[in-house]
This record gives structure tokens, C-alpha cells and sequence, in this order.
């Protein structure tokens, strides 16, 4: 696996997450710091709304973006789809929420926090960095 992938794969530190109130096993980690991650292993990246998604009466409850980023020397790009938890008010308010949302959620789908969403259940990066010490490893010895 590139260590790009791997770096974005990393579990964040314990500092780092948080459990929304009320809700048993919600973990996460705040829109800036999984920015931040994202610039650190990527560098520049490219974000767009696709879609917003709107009920009858005209409140926007939801939208779907693209992340594009280069990983491995590759152009990848990835959707992500939010929504919005709670009404805030304003369509732009509800927007934000949900922008949010659907980043985290199309940076998940690079590696990036995929270990909140799969809790214990998650090998992703232990297989991926034992691998890469094996072959640096063997690369050493040669």
C-alpha cells in the first residue's frame, strides 16, 4: 500500500475524537482537524458541492460533494453524502452542517477517519503498516 494511503489510514490520536452527546458509540473527529490531516498527507485537494437536497416545503436537508486529491501519483476523486441532524434555521446554516458532513464522509472514503465509522472491526492500518515494516525490513537486509 502507497504510505500515502497508509498516513491517511492512520487512526487519529485519542485527543483528537469526540462522542456527540446523547448517542451511544458516535464518535468523531471535528471538520478542521480532518482537514488538516488531509493537507498533511495530500497537500492541495479539490472540494465541490455537487448536489444540495432539499424537502418539499424548501429547507435544504442534505447535499453530496467531490473530494479530488492525487494519491500515489494517481488523480483519485471520491463523493461523500451529509445531511443535517438538526434544522438550523437557514438554508445556508443547514448547508454548512451538511458540507461538513459529506466532506468527512468522501475523506472516509480515502482512509481518513474510517476507524471511527468501523470501531473495533477496523484492520486497515495495522495490516497496511506491518506490511510496509516487512518490506523495509527486507529492503535493509538485502
Amino acid at each position: 500500500m502507497e504510505s500515502e494511503l497508509i498516513e491517511l489510514a492512520t487512526p487519529f490520536p485519542d485527543k483528537y475524537i469526540r462522542q456527540k452527546p446523547g448517542k451511544a458509540n458516535a464518535s468523531y473527529v471535528n471538520h478542521g482537524v480532518i482537514r488538516q490531516r488531509l493537507l498533511d498527507v495530500v497537500g492541495f485537494y479539490d472540494w465541490s458541492i455537487d448536489r444540495e437536497i432539499y424537502q418539499q416545503d424548501g429547507t435544504l436537508t442534505g447535499c453530496i460533494g467531490t473530494l479530488a486529491v492525487r494519491v500515489g501519483g494517481k488523480d483519485i476523486k471520491v463523493q461523500g453524502s451529509g445531511d443535517v441532524e438538526h434544522n438550523q434555521g437557514t438554508n445556508g446554516a443547514n448547508l454548512k452542517h451538511a458540507e461538513s458532513d459529506a466532506f468527512k464522509r468522501a475523506a472516509m472514503n480515502l482512509g481518513l477517519g474510517l476507524h471511527l465509522w468501523c470501531g473495533d472491526e477496523y484492520f486497515l492500518y495495522n495490516k497496511n503498516s506491518d506490511e510496509s515494516q516487512k518490506e523495509t525490513q527486507e529492503s535493509t537486509s538485502s
